[in-house]
């Protein structure tokens, strides 16, 4: 009964054992992600998104400060004085008395509004709403630039994935010949160069496996720097898998209407151009008269005999005559800046056509260079089949095969890379059209 009981106790020493190596494992691990939960999350976390979102909180501040004139501005105050009076006389009183400390509470409130200014305000007020327009589509091309560079580096992580594999298949695959050639030349039936030969190729293959595995590490550690990645473990990405490429076809001038349409960028400089415009409106308007309405009202507290309520409200016409030429070089300013972002605006327009010539044109090149690369694929392998059995029978040296294999590895390197920069060339046209949508 005792060791039975020791044996039970055994047991669940073991079992919680294991479940505490699960947790541990699992947190080392950390999360999981594909490319919608990459984007998803960086959308919530990512440090350069919300450095831009403060850009937009900051000029939101600017327009409700243009907006503050456009509202009465309301105050009220409270003072309080006490004094002695020196050298008065007060009937009734002697001595000391002729000299009472006297204190006095009074509040007040103000009123001001300007109710006609020629639009200066108003016009200063547009301009500010454009500007947080021209900002909000900033926000929006820096989300859809992060989201490119998001993919970009996720599926040049699956293709150095896809080669660390490729990469482990010919070592194992050298390993395998280093015993069998190992077993010959013991017995003298091959000599002991092809031996040295194969284990100089599997120390060369397990380095090239040491730098693959490094370049892995250098991606995840972007890929979690842009991603705000902030979790316990190491970021795991999800193995995604090949399917067969589709060949998509694009019209080039419907592509250009729909990116000059929609792209964020382009739309910025245009709010931005049309702030500009307001601006110069509101300085022109600051040349006109403007009509302002004030009051004021103050009372005293009450048993405060020497203090009077006073009240008054004024219309007050202001002009200005001369400013020493400020409102002529803001006008000169504003003129340049306008010139400026046309140009911009026309720049522009031509980058736009370019990236989204550019994109399709690598579309279609990752698409040759696929065809191409599994032809290659196919053709390695079976060279390096035909090898290897030439070199059983003894009809080739140990050369050829060491060849074949390294071919083969090349061959299956060079296609995963034209089949995820495939995916890297639609997401880069997405990126011309500016299709990529914010996250609601």
């Amino acid at each position: 009964m005792r060791f039975l009981r020791f044996g039970n106790n055994l047991q669940s020493g073991l079992l919680l054992l294991l479940v505490g190596l699960a947790i541990t494992t699992g947190s080392a691990m950390g999360r999981s992600f594909d490319l919608d939960a990459i984007r998803e999350y960086a959308w919530k976390n990512s440090p350069q998104l919300k450095m831009v979102k403060e850009v937009i909180n900051a000029e939101q501040g600017e327009k409700e400060v243009a907006r503050s004139p456009l509202l009465p501005a309301i105050s009220t105050g409270v003072n309080y004085t006490r004094y002695k009076i020196e050298h008065g006389i007060i009937e009734g009183a002697f001595g000391d008395s002729q000299e009472p400390g006297h204190e006095r509470l009074a509040w007040d409130i103000t009123f001001n509004y300007i109710a006609f200014s020629f639009g200066k305000d108003y016009f200063a007020y547009k301009a500010a709403s454009q500007l947080v327009k021209s900002r909000t589509k900033d926000f929006t091309r820096a989300w859809q630039n992060l989201s490119f560079q998001l993919a970009k580096i996720y599926y040049s992580i699956i293709t150095v994935d896809k080669t660390i594999d490729a990469t482990r298949a010919t070592i194992k695959s050298l390993e395998t010949l280093v015993r069998e050639i190992g077993e010959k030349v013991k017995v003298g039936r091959l000599p002991e160069v092809d031996l040295l030969k194969v284990e100089v190729t599997l120390s060369r293959s397990t380095d090239d496996l040491s730098k693959l595995e490094t370049l892995k590490e250098d991606l995840l550690g972007e890929l979690a720097k842009l991603m705000g990645y902030n979790e316990p473990g190491r970021l795991v990405i999800k193995e995604q898998p090949m399917e067969e490429i589709e060949e998509k076809h694009f019209n080039v001038n419907e592509l250009l209407e729909e990116a000059y349409s929609e792209r964020a960028d382009l739309k910025s400089i245009e709010h931005s151009l049309e702030s500009v415009r307001y601006q110069t409106k509101s300085v022109k308007a600051s040349y006109l008269p403007e009509i302002a309405l004030r009051g004021a009202y103050s009372k005293q507290a009450s048993g405060d005999a020497d203090f009077v309520s006073d009240g008054n409200v004024a219309v007050m016409i202001s002009m200005p005559i001369f400013d020493g030429f400020l409102r002529k070089g803001k006008i000169d300013k504003l003129k340049a800046e306008e010139n400026r972002l046309r140009f911009a605006l026309q720049d522009k327009r031509l980058q736009i056509a370019k990236e989204v010539k550019t994109a399709l044109k690598d579309y279609q090149e990752t698409l040759t260079r696929i065809r191409s690369a599994r032809r290659s694929v196919k053709h390695a392998e079976e060279v390096l089949r035909i090898e290897k059995l030439k070199y059983k029978l003894g009809r080739t040296t140990i050369n050829f095969v060491l060849e074949a294999e390294s071919a083969l590895l090349t061959a299956k390197s060079i296609f995963y890379k034209a089949y995820h920069d495939n995916y890297v060339a639609l997401e880069k046209i997405k990126l011309a059209l500016g299709r990529q949508q914010l996250k609601q």
